[in-house]
């Protein structure tokens, strides 16, 4: 699949350079090694996205990213991107049921190398909640599936970045398995991240109106990694059904 081209336009650059005036560089949290659990108010769309490329592009490596409800998709990461050329090293394969959501983190151990920086697993219980499943398989096939990431954890010296799609007695597993949680809210001043010991705000732009699009996520990437920002050529993206 071919990733369509994404430039920054004039006004996202004049954005960036008034923000940089005003500002410090923006903050993000960081992710350590072991489970982090993001949650997000609905209307902090791209925080998800935007916390991968960004441990990506300050610490390198590669990433695995097991797609679940079109989080990963390129068009996405490509508009909050600065540089379409660090979603090269994004690895995604999409699970369309609970089986291929399973099969997907079974054969994930295989696929981890050297490089492997982060893993990404959005939605993670989303099949897990289907009709199609006999009563008590969600359950236990969710269970099944935390267990295979708490032995990645265990096993390897890589940061794993979750979300849920729904909070309540079906993520218990997830909750537990978290060694960390990052909650990120929108606020009337821009994107607000907290945790257990620290909270970080977004810089907020002079445009209150830009706070909630895709626009934001790519200009707070930009001011942050401005000198991978000027990517022309599109580049291959492995999207199918295994890594």
């Amino acid at each position: 699949m071919e990733r369509d081209r994404f430039n920054t336009s004039p006004c996202v650059t004049d954005l960036t350079q008034r923000w940089k005036r005003r500002h410090d560089y923006p903050e993000l949290p960081t992710l350590d090694s072991g489970v982090t659990l993001l949650e997000t108010d609905e209307r902090a769309t791209g925080a998800l996205q935007s916390l991968v490329l960004d441990h990506l592009l300050l610490g390198g490596g590669s990433a695995i990213w097991i797609d679940v409800h079109g989080h990963g998709t390129t068009q996405l990461l490509s508009r909050i991107a600065p540089s379409i050329r660090v979603l090269d090293r994004i690895r995604t394969a999409r699970a369309f049921t609970a089986w291929q959501h399973q099969s997907l983190c079974q054969d994930l151990i295989p696929e981890l190398t050297d490089v492997t920086a982060v893993v990404v697993l959005p939605a993670f219980e989303w099949f897990y909640r289907s009709e199609e499943l006999s009563r008590g398989d969600g359950e236990r096939m969710l269970a099944a599936a935390v267990d295979l990431i708490g032995e990645i954890v265990d096993t390897f010296d890589v940061s794993v970045l979750m979300t849920q799609h729904t909070d309540d007695a079906l993520t218990d597993s997830i909750q537990e398995c978290a060694a960390d949680v990052i909650r990120c809210e929108q606020t009337p001043y821009g994107p607000r991240f907290s945790g257990d010991e620290y909270e970080t705000l977004v810089y907020p732009l002079d445009n209150g109106m830009v706070q909630t699009t895709l626009a934001f996520w790519q200009q707070v990437l930009t001011t942050r990694h401005p000198a991978v920002a000027d990517a022309d050529s599109p580049i291959e993206v492995s999207v199918h059904g295994s890594y």
